[in-house]
């Protein structure tokens, strides 16, 4: 959020301290309802007009990455119902110039919060993305004009003169979680980077990519297993079930797609018809009484399953038990702030001594 220089100073700080990649998310509008983006219900509020402050993260990344020497930039994620494959191809390779070749090109079938209200049109996320995966790959490939023929995009005599940076294209991670995405991660992308799953569940999803690859022809080790994972950091048990019982902390849930596993652990049920926030949440529509409805499903308990949560050890032990599911790395999102402001500085140091454990670990 502005200023933008701030911005880029604390790209710089995160390479300064060691941080081996730095995130933007792609959103035209925030996780939390106006509602409830008030004083009474989080000090955030006094600092920031509204939830729904973000920069266009693809400039971002290129500014970071031309202010930067050795920390790579993402976006986690952006989709191709808003952004035509060809100019996303483009924008991709610029942004990959900027940042001399440590860009991750993340992308995601969407969200409906960021395309119906713009009045753009939400059908078949999942075939677009496919479809707009295979446009990028042969413009970056083509060494002159393309013709191409699908159900969402065609292309006529159409050319991509900009050269990927030094010959090598930037990675593209895609935000998987079912069985179709999945198949698609493995046949196409370069890096899995789904949110917020159990250690099981990962590995078995992971399973699936790897046999997808082997069905194309090409190496599963070539695939980065990642994960967008969100992080609550406590001193104490008694402060993170304050947090986890936030209103502003379990609406951030209300858009992630939670296993029906889930809801049935803890008792609860998705508050959403045909269960996935991802296709049903708009939050500037949402009343606070609605608001209040939707957190009522999501349950401590939920909160708890579905973060990195505790002390620095008792997150890089859990990163840990991530990485015998074969998770290589990890994305952190610090929600700290959203469930107790007054934390945000000690939640930041200590998502730094996380990091220190996690090299510790390798060592």
């Amino acid at each position: 959020m502005p200023p933008a220089a701030k911005a880029i100073e604390l790209a710089q700080r995160a390479e300064q301290e060691g941080f081996d990649s730095i995130w933007w998310p792609c959103h035209l509008m925030g996780w939390i309802p106006d509602s409830v983006w008030t004083e009474d219900m989080t000090e955030l509020a006094r600092f920031q007009a509204n939830p729904h402050i973000h920069f266009e993260p693809l400039t971002m990344m290129g500014a970071a990455g031309a202010a930067t020497q050795k920390i790579r930039v993402g976006v986690s994620v952006t989709d191709t119902i808003r952004r035509h494959p060809a100019m996303l191809a483009q924008q991709a390779l610029t942004v990959d110039h900027l940042a001399r070749g440590r860009s991750i090109l993340g992308l995601g079938s969407g969200e409906r919060m960021n395309v119906v209200p713009y009045g753009i049109e939400w059908s078949k996320p999942v075939g677009r993305l496919e479809e707009a995966l295979t446009v990028i790959r042969k413009l970056w490939e083509a060494d002159g004009p393309i013709d191409f023929d699908g159900q969402f995009f065609r292309l006529r005599s159409a050319v991509l003169g900009l050269e990927p940076y030094e010959g090598r294209p930037p990675p593209i991670w895609l935000a998987s979680h079912g069985p179709r995405m999945l198949e698609v991660c493995g046949r196409l992308a370069d890096g899995w980077l789904p949110t917020n799953i159990g250690p099981e569940e990962y590995a078995e999803k992971l399973a699936l990519i790897e046999a997808s690859a082997e069905r194309a022809g090409r190496d599963p080790e070539q695939i980065t297993p990642s994960m967008l994972a969100y992080v609550l950091c406590a001193p104490d048990e008694e402060t993170l079930q304050r947090m986890c019982s936030k209103t502003l902390v379990r609406l951030l849930f209300a858009a992630v797609g939670l296993s029906p596993e889930t809801w049935e652990r803890h008792g609860s049920s998705s508050p959403f018809e045909g269960g996935s926030g991802f296709h049903s949440y708009v939050p500037t529509e949402v009343t606070r009484q609605e608001a209040e409805r939707v957190a009522s499903h999501i349950v401590p308990g939920i909160v708890r399953d579905a973060t990195l949560h505790g002390t620095p050890r008792q997150i890089a032990d859990r990163i840990i038990a991530y990485s015998q599911a074969g998770l290589r790395d990890v994305v952190l999102w610090n929600i700290t702030p959203f469930g107790d402001a007054s934390l945000s500085g000690y939640s930041f140091k200590a998502m730094r001594e996380v990091k220190e454990l996690l090299e510790q670990s390798e060592g």
